[in-house]
C-alpha cells in the first residue's frame, strides 16, 4: 500500500453530514482497537462536535480548527488528524498555564490515528505536517498534543516529529488510572 497513492482531503465546514459521521465513528473504532476505551462523552466531545455545524464544530474554520481525512481507493477513510484551539479544552488551558501563558497560540493536535494495514510508510508524517501547515495558516506559534504512556510506538512516533515530552498527567478512567504524556513543539514558519 504505496504512500503516494492517498491524499489528505480538509473536511471543510460545508463537508457532507455523511463523510463527518464516518470519520468520527473512525476515531472511536481506532480508540476502541488501540486503547480499547469506549465511547466517552467527556473525553470524546471533540468528536461530537464534528457533526455539528460551525461555530459548535471544534474543527471549523471559524475556530481556528482544521480536521483532515485521508480515504484509501475505494473512499473509506484509513486516517484522521485534526487540530483545534485550545479555548476549546478548558481544563487543558488551564493545566498548561504555567508553560504557555494564556495559549492564545497554542492549537492541540488530536485524533492522529493510522489503520495498521497503512503505518509504517510515512502517512503519519504526511498527517504531522499538514496539520503543522495549517497551524501555521492560523499564526499559531506552538503545538500540544498528549498520547498514551503504555503506548510506545506512539510516544516514539511523535519524538520523531520533533516533539518534546514536558509531563504526565492521570484521569480515571474504567481501567483504574490511565496516564497520558504531554508534547508540545515550537512552529517555525518563514513567512
Amino acid at each position: 500500500m504505496p504512500i503516494d497513492n492517498f491524499s489528505i482531503e480538509w473536511l471543510t465546514d460545508d463537508a457532507q453530514a455523511a463523510v463527518r459521521a464516518e470519520a468520527r465513528t473512525f476515531c472511536l473504532r481506532m480508540i476502541k482497537n488501540v486503547y480499547g476505551i469506549d465511547y466517552t462523552p467527556a473525553w470524546h466531545s471533540d468528536l461530537d462536535s464534528l457533526l455539528l455545524a460551525q461555530p459548535d464544530n471544534w474543527f471549523s474554520l471559524e475556530r481556528q480548527g482544521s480536521f483532515l481525512v485521508v480515504p484509501d481507493g475505494d473512499g473509506h477513510i484509513i486516517a484522521t488528524g485534526g487540530l483545534y484551539a485550545l479555548e476549546n479544552k478548558p481544563s487543558t488551558k488551564e493545566r498548561l498555564r504555567n508553560r504557555d501563558g494564556d495559549g492564545e497560540k497554542v492549537c492541540q493536535i488530536v485524533r492522529v490515528y493510522i489503520e495498521p494495514c497503512a503505518r509504517r510508510k510515512g502517512l503519519g508524517t504526511k498527517i504531522v505536517a499538514a496539520l503543522e501547515s495549517r497551524a501555521s495558516e492560523f499564526d499559531y506559534t506552538s503545538s500540544y498534543l498528549h498520547a498514551d504512556a503504555q503506548t510506545p510506538e506512539t510516544l516514539s512516533f511523535w519524538r520523531s516529529q520533533g516533539y518534546t515530552a514536558f509531563g504526565q498527567f492521570s484521569y480515571p478512567s474504567d481501567r483504574g488510572t490511565d496516564t497520558s504524556v504531554d508534547f508540545d513543539k515550537t512552529l517555525r514558519w518563514e513567512r
